[in-house]
């Protein structure tokens, strides 16, 4: 299937077939919120999308469901890269890191309560097999890499780096070399000029440490893939208590209503000790509760709790038990100083850890045992209530309930006078307290706590220090233990980016000048593509001298192989002197990398009246590049050079102005200034296929401001699409 990824000024993304069939639409995160960077993953299974709200978004192609959401740091996002890492890693040596990873237990949709639905969540982030790394640039100068787009692995501050008095601005590029131990970096300077500043960063831990750092990567994934079954699981837990607590008080809530000043369990309470019920609360059970009510809502009730009893077993203990195999598994890994000490991991955090996930499994038994214990109360308080119902309305009563012992007597009792009400409202409180962030109001007797029941039925468990112990706290509720939980997960992986990033070095920077205002530097194009062949290995980064459209553009390249380490060479090309196209004055619309032999080009003649879709010979374009040096000063470009075409196509009724392109699928997409009109092409045609454009009707979208291109087939026809937009 081939598709086309646009971006409109709304701030929506689109997902469309070439044929322009939407395949998906993600909408608009929120007002004022616009799309300011997106990047394919390697493998083109995952859309990575980054908002001005510093948001990062990671969706599914096939379904357009958002797998993954975070925000690094709250600043805006300005640029993104997703590469793999070319370096392999060691089969054995991998083995023997990680653990055999275990089949996850499903998600529960919380809305419908279906504990046996499964939201497939971070499915397909799991299945890549070879180390990518997410770079994100920020608007505030800081760059970080992200291990297969979920594992936070690296922080660059480039203002530090660079050892520089002037504060570097937003990240306009990032071009990551095979191994991701170099990166060649594209930024603002903060000084109200329109200056770049051109950077190399090396990064050698990366590549030092790949093989520990895939190990942690696929151990992240997996943690936060069962934090956020906990985290769904514990929503529908709140849920089903909520609806007990509906059904329950949609009943019972009508008895306070006739007088402000009753209370209904001290009323249920003298009949239970007394036996004689007075004249309201008669009433109240004859008429509006009556016998059949009373079933529909001990039966809604006892299904609530039954569905709690299922997401505790099947969901939170299969989970948590899951969680602690892997905290475990990292606390291993951290025992490893010579190996994971350099990354920042800390055995003392991951132990912190893995208690704190023995506390959260105490916390839920202890919760079990509760929702048992308030199961038994219910039953003997409806059927007692019942029982009471049948006899005020001289109903007759089963044999089976007519009698009651002495513990039943005293198991109504303490329910009506701890758990039935709570500041003159009916609520289920001996559950409630639990699911709620705040400490727990009725403390179980420790003689009933599992963990401490564990804990004096073993006498040797006394001789552990504490430090090896779980720590459950008596007075703590499910919510608060998982938060501490979620805390010292947070915690254990917390330094790793720091880490790394203190190693990275700076061995190449050089101002560059631009011939537009400061607010404009957002406007320039620029194009990254790293070269990864065994004789040759670089990063080659493009940019227009201007806004666009301009007279002509900058290429720099990054030698990556030993015998060029650091080795940095530029041109300016400009188009009044490029052979082979028709006479006139050109500006220069877009730029791309097509691979690593062509880059595409999009001219604009100086009446706005004629495009050209040109390919540049990279070859040609490297062979005229000069060595430059590593400078606090600005780069001098006064020297220009001569371009040669190697083919061009000239549109005399198309304005064009952008345009995406995928060299893997062979496709070009080429829009119009008005963004009303794409044209795409299948830049490899065989010569004896007699391939014609055609015209299709199109849907209104939204006006389009950023587009990338990317298709999944062996799909042969040329299209001309136009689009008719409202303004």
């Amino acid at each position: 299937m081939k598709t086309l990824e646009m971006v409109p000024f709304s701030g929506e993304v689109f997902l469309r077939r070439l044929s322009w069939s939407k395949v998906w639409k993600l909408p608009k995160t929120g007002d004022g919120v616009k799309v300011t960077a997106i990047v394919w993953r390697p493998d083109s299974v995952v859309l990575a999308v980054g908002y001005s709200s510093g948001d990062m978004t990671l969706v599914d192609v096939e379904s357009g469901d958002i797998v993954h959401t975070f925000n690094p740091c709250g600043e805006p996002i300005t640029a993104l890269s997703w590469e793999n890492s070319i370096a392999s890693l060691n089969e054995e040596a991998e083995n023997l890191l990680l653990p055999e990873l275990l089949p996850q237990p499903s998600k529960v949709n919380s809305s419908k309560l279906d504990t046996g639905s499964m939201l497939e969540g971070d499915k397909d982030l799991k299945n890549e097999e070879l180390l990518s790394l997410l770079w994100i640039g920020l608007k505030n100068g800081l760059v970080y890499g992200y291990a297969f787009g979920l594992f936070p692995c690296c922080l660059l501050k480039l203002s530090k780096l660079s050892g520089m008095n002037e504060t570097i601005g937003a990240v306009r590029s990032i071009c990551p070399n095979g191994d991701h131990s170099q990166l060649c970096i594209l930024a603002d300077l903060r000084a109200g000029r329109s200056e770049v500043l051109l950077m190399t960063v090396d990064t050698p831990l990366i590549t030092y440490c790949l093989k520990e750092l895939y190990g942690l990567g696929v151990l992240y994934r997996q943690i936060t893939g069962l934090m956020d079954c906990l985290i769904s699981a514990q929503k529908a837990l709140q849920e089903a208590w909520e609806d007990a607590l509906v059904d329950l008080e949609s009943k019972m809530v009508r008895y306070d209503n006739n007088d402000g000043q009753s209370s209904l369990s001290v009323d249920l309470m003298e009949l239970l000790m007394f036996g004689h019920a007075g004249i309201k609360l008669e009433k109240f059970l004859v008429t509006d509760l009556t016998d059949k009510g009373l079933k529909r809502i001990g039966q809604a009730v006892e299904l609530s709790y039954s569905n709690m009893q299922k997401l505790l077993v099947k969901h939170i203990v299969c989970a948590n038990y899951q969680l602690s195999h892997y905290l475990t598994q990292l606390c291993g890994l951290a025992k490893q100083e010579d190996r994971f000490s350099c990354l920042g991991l800390q055995v003392n955090l991951c132990l912190s850890a893995c208690r704190a996930a023995g506390s959260f499994t105490a916390k839920t038994a202890e919760l079990q045992q509760v929702i048992d214990g308030s199961i038994k109360y219910l039953k003997t308080f409806f059927r007692w209530l019942y029982v009471t119902i049948l006899r005020l309305s001289d109903e007759p009563i089963p044999p089976e309930l007519a009698t009651s012992t002495q513990q039943d007597v005293r198991f109504i009792a303490n329910f009506l006078a701890k758990d039935f009400e709570t500041d003159g409202q009916v609520r289920l409180d001996r559950i409630g307290q639990y699911l709620r962030n705040e400490s727990l109001t009725s403390i179980t007797s420790s003689k009933t706590r599992p963990w401490d029941m564990l804990a004096e039925a073993c006498q040797t468990i006394t001789n552990f220090p504490d430090s090896d112990l779980f720590q459950p706290r008596a007075e703590r509720s499910l919510v608060q233990e998982f938060t501490h939980l979620e805390q010292q997960v947070k915690a254990s992986f917390e330094a790793i980016p720091s880490a790394v990033g203190q190693t990275a070095s700076l061995p190449f920077m050089t101002n560059l000048t631009l011939d537009c205002q400061s607010d404009g530097l957002d406007k320039i194009k620029i194009t990254s593509r790293s070269i990864n062949q065994p004789k040759d290995r670089c990063n080659l980064i493009g940019l227009t001298n201007s806004a666009t459209p301009s007279s002509g553009f900058y290429l720099f390249e990054f030698a990556s192989e030993k015998e060029r380490k650091n080795l940095t060479r530029a041109a300016f090309f400009s188009f009044r002197r490029c052979d082979h196209l028709p006479p006139g004055e050109y500006k220069l619309s877009d730029m791309q990398f097509y691979n690593n032999e062509v880059m595409s080009v999009l001219l604009l003649t100086e009446e706005n009246t004629t495009s050209i879709f040109l390919q540049l010979s990279l070859a040609l374009l490297r062979e005229q590049l000069a060595p430059i040096m590593s400078r606090r000063g600005p780069f001098n470009s006064s020297f220009q050079t001569e371009l040669f075409a190697s083919s061009f196509r000239v549109f005399n009724d198309f304005q064009a102005t952008a345009l995406g392109l995928s060299s893997s699928r062979k496709v070009a997409a080429i829009f119009s200034a008005a963004k009303r009109k794409v044209r795409i092409f299948d830049m490899e045609v065989e010569e004896e296929e007699d391939v014609e454009d055609e015209d299709q009707d199109i849907e209104d979208v939204s006006d389009l401001s950023q587009e990338i291109s990317k298709d999944g087939g062996n799909q042969k026809d040329v299209s001309d699409v136009d689009m008719a937009v409202s303004p």
